[in-house]
């Protein structure tokens, strides 16, 4: 049998037909019947109207593609100075040149010059929550270390009543200003490691994503004039079933009112619509995570419908694991899975 010759590269302009194409077929026998193809339009806006640009890598078998090994960079505030992490997303093997865990294959031929690339460029961390065959192959060849299994902040939508505290006013909104920075800057201190919510990154990734209109709200509260918070929505969402999630959070840690205020949002759009939960991520050690549990909010592992972890390679000796794991903020909005 003769051997197989792989073109690997990274991504020139057009790749993304093939590269749709491929995707498309292996998510199709992934997710079953309910799988909807992913469109050019939503490729290009994911990678090439990042604000941050993107990373990827494609392998070719006779101008084909049968792999994809792809991340998207984001914009880290650390107290270490700024950093770029790279969200590891999307990336795939056709099932004719699969290598499962017995040797390494095209995935791990395409994770391998992918890394490089990354420390070329001084990225700090490749992370991701990988499904488990690649989490197998990537603890094995590539060095993905653990995080954390991720764990869901719920809340039945009709327990209890949380109001909007007196002096401020939430709003759904389209567009943001400019005052979305002077909010993350804010807010900022609170954060010793988190990707940069400035107004540029939350338009990008909340508000031009195609189908925005459908699957997520952006809602401000105000005090007076002044922005004191930011909540993204995905009102309708099954990581938790029957879910309202709160995918994306900038509120500085202190304003306990603003807090109140868009939880009650959310827990008033969660019962408007028929959604049993609220639920949310944030990091265990967080302000926020304490303040849901004050507030009622359940922890429930996600293994208990499907296991979500949180896999990270270091390539920043300042960024070790320890300090990760102690010092990083997200959400679930970090991430593809909302």
């Amino acid at each position: 049998m003769s051997q197989i010759h792989y073109e690997i590269r990274p991504y020139a302009p057009g790749d993304e037909t093939g590269i749709l194409a491929s995707f498309n077929r292996v998510f199709r026998e992934v997710c079953g019947p309910g799988y909807v193809d992913r469109t050019l339009e939503y490729w290009r806006w994911e990678y090439l109207r990042n604000p941050a640009g993107h990373r990827i890598w494609v392998g070719l078998v006779d101008g084909v593609v049968a792999g994809n090994y792809s991340g998207t960079p984001q914009r880290f505030a650390t107290t270490l100075g700024p950093r770029v992490f790279v969200h590891a997303v999307d990336s795939f093997v056709v099932p004719e040149h699969r290598a499962g865990l017995k040797r390494p294959g095209l995935f791990v031929s395409l994770a391998e010059p992918f890394f490089d690339d990354v420390a070329a460029r001084a990225d700090a961390v490749v992370y991701g929550y990988p499904v488990k065959q690649a989490e197998r192959i990537g603890s094995k060849y590539l060095g993905y270390r653990r995080v954390r299994t991720i764990e869901y902040l719920t809340r039945a939508s009709g327990e209890g009543s949380v109001e909007v505290p007196a002096g401020l006013r939430v709003e759904k909104v389209t567009r943001l200003g400019d005052e979305v920075d002077a909010l993350w800057a804010r807010g900022a201190g609170d954060r010793r490691c988190a990707l940069v919510r400035d107004r540029a990154y939350l338009q990008w990734r909340w508000l031009d994503v195609p189908g925005s209109a459908r699957d997520y709200e952006v809602w401000l509260v105000r005090r007076g004039a002044e922005l004191a918070g930011l909540m993204v929505l995905r009102p309708r969402h099954e990581l938790v079933p029957g879910g309202c999630c709160i995918a994306d959070w900038c509120v500085p840690a202190a304003d306990e009112d603003a807090a109140r205020a868009l939880i009650a949002r959310a827990t008033a759009t969660a019962r408007e619509l028929g959604r049993s939960t609220v639920m949310a991520v944030f990091p265990p050690a967080s302000p926020e995570h304490a303040r849901l549990v004050r507030d009622g909010f359940a922890l429930q592992s996600s293994a208990q419908w499907h296991e979500r972890i949180l896999m990270h390679r270091t390539f920043d000796p300042a960024l070790e694991e320890s300090w990760l794991i102690g010092n990083w903020w997200y959400t679930i909005g970090d991430s593809d899975l909302v």
